[in-house]
């Protein structure tokens, strides 16, 4: 399918009195608007803590292209090497992983017009620990491929992306052995501030789990009311709510009404950021309400050619116990197929 590209949207707020976050990347973009906000603290002691940094990447593919070149040169670390400082300085970083990490087959051959399972080898592993990832999305429509055996395969593939994440310190969400497991949420806890993450997906019913089945975390209109309860019940114990949501069509830089249908409904009910994915492009980053929702983030480790698809923002969100500090788009360029750097 042809993809039109275009530039991306890049947008930022940063609270008074301006300052760089800390650890910001070297190489990290120029072009990014600004204007100030001046949130009060509403507790005197708070504006003597740094707030926490928190990342979020757009889609990661093990498979494919990423997995031949890794594999061909016995290097899972490669497609991080300019990104990394950057993501291991963040008090957390988020990405989402559009694919599986199996050896129940090898991954499919390095054709990405021509092959669409996102299986990769468990070693996959290895780089997303160098790049120092804490959290990983797992709520995706390809988080049950299993290349060769097709998809699902009794849930296999996704049991071994499961068992290699916590192996390696790395927190899956979005994701579990039944339909209860794969809607909790990671809550956790830095400098004071608790941040709990949520992830369900709209793309992929297959790979949606049920009450005895492997899966991952439905995002529909009817499964919309358990979303909800799962953030209300989240904001009762934690300062900061965010959600990763797998929705939107491919190729498309646009929002659908129902993804702003369902943004709002997620905002109002007390997420105080919501981060999209799957499209492949760039869409909006926008304030909603009290919250922010960046619709989708484009790819981050992938290895389609079109231009758009190529394109991709990291975004950056701090975080008091009093919610959202401040937030900026980072833009990023993948060449050779699989390497993000900075632009």
């Amino acid at each position: 399918m042809a993809v039109q590209a275009g530039p991306p949207v890049v947008l930022a707020i940063t609270p008074e009195p301006s300052s760089t976050p800390r650890s910001t990347p070297d190489a990290a973009p120029t072009r990014v608007a600004t204007s100030t906000a001046a949130p009060t603290p509403t507790r005197a002691i708070e504006s003597e803590v740094e707030p926490v940094r928190v990342l979020f990447t757009g889609d990661i593919n093990p498979g494919r292209c990423p997995a031949a070149l890794a594999l061909a040169a016995d290097d899972f670390t490669l497609p991080y090497r300019d990104v990394a400082d950057a993501l291991r300085a963040a008090d957390l970083a988020v990405g989402s992983l559009d694919g599986a990490l199996s050896d129940v087959s090898p991954p499919a051959a390095c054709a990405p017009e021509r092959e669409y399972n996102l299986i990769g080898p468990t070693r996959t592993v290895e780089g997303l620990t160098f790049a120092g990832f804490d959290v990983i999305n797992l709520a995706t429509n390809h988080a049950q491929d299993c290349g060769r055996q097709g998809f699902v395969c009794d849930g296999r593939a996704l049991a071994d992306t499961l068992r290699v994440l916590r192996a390696a310190g790395i927190a899956p969400v979005g994701a579990g052995a039944t339909l209860s497991a794969a809607r909790q949420p990671v809550v956790l806890e830095r400098r004071g501030v608790r941040i709990a993450l949520l992830a369900v997906t709209a793309v992929g019913e297959f790979t949606w789990a049920a009450a005895d089945a492997a899966g991952t975390a439905p995002l529909s209109d009817a499964a919309l009311r358990d979303v909800l309860a799962d953030i209300e019940a989240a904001r009762h114990t934690a300062d900061v709510v965010i959600v990763l949501a797998h929705w939107g069509s491919e190729y498309v830089d646009t929002p659908s009404a129902e993804q702003r249908r369902w943004a709002e409904r997620m905002i109002a009910a007390g997420a105080t950021v919501i981060v999209g994915n799957h499209p492949h492009v760039v869409q909006p980053v926008e304030p909603l309400g009290d919250g922010l929702v960046a619709y989708a983030l484009g790819n981050f480790v992938f290895d389609q050619d079109p231009a758009a698809t190529r394109q991709g923002l990291v975004l950056e969100a701090t975080f008091t116990t009093t919610g959202l500090s401040s937030w900026r788009a980072l833009p990023i360029e993948i060449v050779d197929l699989q390497r993000p750097e900075w632009r």
